[in-house]
C-alpha cells in the first residue's frame, strides 16, 4: 500500500476537528476500533474495518485508495499512530489529524496551565516511575483497565508515603455524558472507587510545599534504599563519582556488569530516562535483589540479565557506556572491545591486584586514574573521631576512533 493514509483523532465527546472531518468525508474505507466506528458518523457507503490484534496484516491487505484510520485524541501520543508507523512499510505516506487528548481535556476542565507538564503512560504494563512523576511540577499519568487512575494514585502513595497530601485530579470519560472530574489529595483519590474506569487520567497539580518534600534525585541514594548482600554495594559517594565520570548521555546503552544490587545502573536509568541500562549479574541471590530493587524504583528502561564474562548474554546491544564494579583482565578486555567508538568505561577496584590491572591496562585510552578516600566521624567517648574506609580506585577509559 503506497497511497496516503489519513489517521484521524477523535476528541472528547467523539468530536472531530475540521481537517479530520474533511479527511473522513472523502474516505472510502474507515478502520478503527469497534467503539470509534460506532461513535463517529461515517461517509455513506464507506467500508468499515474493525481493527484487532492483526493490525498490520489487515491494513497491508487492503488495496490502494482513500483509507482513514480512527484514533483517540492525538494519534501520535500513546496512540495507534506510532504503532502504525512502526509496523507499516516505510514508503507509506501519512496524514495525521490530531484532536485534543484526555489530559488536555482534563486540564481544560480544571483551568490548569500545563506548560510545564510531564506526561507518563503505563499502557502495556509499564512500570510507574514514581520519582519522576512526583518530582514534576505538573504531571499527567495515563493508566488502563488494569491500572485506572485511583490505583495509580495508591501506587504513588505506597512508593512514597510523603506524597499522600499532594494535590491531584482524576478525569473520567471526558466529553461523554457520564463525564466526571474529582479533585483532592492523592490519598483521597486513591480511595475513590467511582473513578476506577478504564477511560481515566490522573493529573498532579502544582503544589510547592509537596514538591519541596518530594522524592530525592536518584543520585547517591543511601545504601538502605537498596537490598544488597553483606555491605557489598557501591556506596553513595563512590556511586555519585562514578556516574559523574561516566558522563551519561541522554540516550544510548549502558552496561552495568557485575551489577550486584544494581545501584549504579538504577541511578543512571533514573537520571536519564532515555538511556537503556542492561544490568548483568551471575549470582542468583543478588539477581533477585536486583530485580526487587528495580521493581521498587519503577523504571522501565532497565533490563536484567544473568551472566558475566566469559558468559555475557548474547542479546546485549552495543554499549556507549560501561560500568564494572570490580573484576579481572578478561572482563575488562572483552568489555572494552565491545564498547562503541567514543564510548566511556569506568571501573572501580578495592583489591591490590585489580588496582594494578587498572594502572597498566591500555594507558593510551585511560583518561583518569584516581583514588577516592573517605573517612566518617563516629562517636568516641564524649567526642568523635574519624574512621577511614578502604580507598577505592576509579579508572576512566575512553575509546577513540574506529574499531580495529
Amino acid at each position: 500500500m503506497s497511497a496516503a493514509i489519513d489517521v484521524i483523532g477523535v476528541g472528547a465527546g467523539n468530536a472531530l476537528l475540521p481537517s479530520g472531518a474533511a479527511a473522513l468525508a472523502r474516505a472510502r474505507r474507515v478502520a478503527g476500533s469497534a467503539r470509534l466506528l460506532a461513535a463517529v458518523p461515517l461517509p455513506e457507503g464507506a467500508e468499515r474495518i474493525v481493527l484487532d490484534g492483526r493490525l498490520a496484516e489487515r491494513l497491508a491487505a487492503l488495496p490502494e485508495g482513500d483509507l482513514a484510520v480512527l484514533a483517540s485524541g492525538d494519534p501520535l501520543y500513546c496512540g495507534v499512530g506510532g504503532t502504525l508507523k512502526r509496523i507499516m512499510p516505510a514508503e507509506t505516506q501519512w496524514r495525521f489529524h490530531p484532536a485534543p487528548t484526555a489530559f488536555q481535556e482534563l486540564f481544560a476542565r480544571l483551568g490548569q496551565d500545563w506548560s510545564r507538564a510531564r506526561l507518563f503512560s503505563l499502557h502495556g504494563g509499564k512500570a510507574l516511575p514514581f520519582r519522576a512523576v512526583l518530582r514534576a511540577p505538573v504531571a499527567a499519568v495515563y493508566g488502563d483497565a488494569a491500572r485506572p487512575a485511583p490505583a495509580i494514585a495508591a501506587a504513588l502513595v505506597t512508593a512514597y508515603p510523603a506524597a499522600s497530601g499532594r494535590r491531584a485530579a482524576i478525569g473520567c470519560d471526558l466529553g461523554l455524558p457520564e463525564e466526571r472530574v474529582w479533585t483532592g489529595t492523592l490519598a483521597e483519590l486513591a480511595r475513590e472507587p467511582a473513578a476506577a474506569r478504564s477511560l481515566s487520567v490522573l493529573a498532579l497539580l502544582p503544589d510547592p510545599a509537596a514538591e519541596a518534600a518530594g522524592p530525592e534525585l536518584p543520585l547517591g541514594l543511601p545504601d538502605e534504599q537498596y537490598l544488597h548482600y553483606r555491605n557489598m554495594i557501591t556506596h553513595p559517594e563512590v556511586r555519585a563519582v562514578v556516574l559523574a565520570k561516566l558522563r551519561l548521555p541522554s540516550t544510548g546503552v549502558l552496561w552495568d556488569l557485575g551489577a550486584g544490587s544494581g545501584s549504579v545502573g538504577l541511578e543512571a536509568a533514573g537520571l536519564c530516562p532515555g538511556l537503556r541500562v542492561w544490568a548483568v549479574e551471575k549470582d542468583a541471590g543478588r539477581l533477585a535483589q536486583l530485580r526487587a530493587n528495580l521493581d521498587r524504583e519503577g523504571l522501565d528502561n532497565v533490563s536484567v540479565r544473568e551472566g558475566i564474562v566469559g558468559g555475557l548474554p548474547e542479546d546485549l546491544p552495543r554499549p556507549c557506556r560501561i560500568f564494572i564494579g570490580g573484576g579481572g583482565r578478561e572482563l575488562l578486555e572483552r568489555s572494552f572491545a565491545a564498547l562503541a567508538p567514543g564510548g566511556r568505561l569506568v571501573m572501580t577496584a578495592v583489591t591490590v591486584e585489580t588496582e594494578a590491572l587498572l594502572g597498566t591496562f591500555c594507558p593510551e585510552c585511560r583518561r583518569e586514574l584516581l583514588t577516592l578516600s573517605l573517612a566518617r566521624a563516629e562517636a568516641l567517648g564524649t567526642g568523635s573521631c574519624w574512621r577511614a574506609e578502604n580507598p577505592i580506585v576509579i579508572a576512566v577509559f575512553e575509546k577513540d576512533g574506529e574499531d580495529e
